[in-house]
């Protein structure tokens, strides 16, 4: 079980694993957004960007299903997407909404 797995960590493609990274990024990204949506009651956006998630997440299971090594690049993603869209999100709402409670 150890050689397979030492073997399936030298069959790991860098590109393949850049797209799993970029497209579980880009899922977690709506991820994020969708919950946004969801918690506003915007259902036509809501619903769209479901599809978009099924898609990406769809496509990296399939992805790294015949070599789980694939799963490090997908949770490194997962963490980078939902990090950045919620960072780049608060910063929106300091610039919209000013902080009247400082003195």
């Amino acid at each position: 079980m150890i050689e397979q797995a030492i073997q399936a960590f030298y069959e790991i493609s860098v590109a393949k694993a850049l797209l799993v990274f970029a497209v579980t990024t880009l899922s977690d990204v709506f991820w994020a957004i969708y919950i946004r949506r969801v918690s506003d009651r915007k259902m036509l956006s809501a619903a769209s960007i479901s599809s978009f998630i099924v898609l990406f997440a769809g496509f990296a299971a399939i992805e790294y299903v015949g070599n789980n090594w694939y799963l490090v690049p997908a949770m490194l993603g997962a963490f980078v997407g939902t990090f950045f869209t919620l960072k780049i999100d608060g910063r929106k709402e300091c610039i919209q909404e000013p902080n009247h409670h400082q003195i």
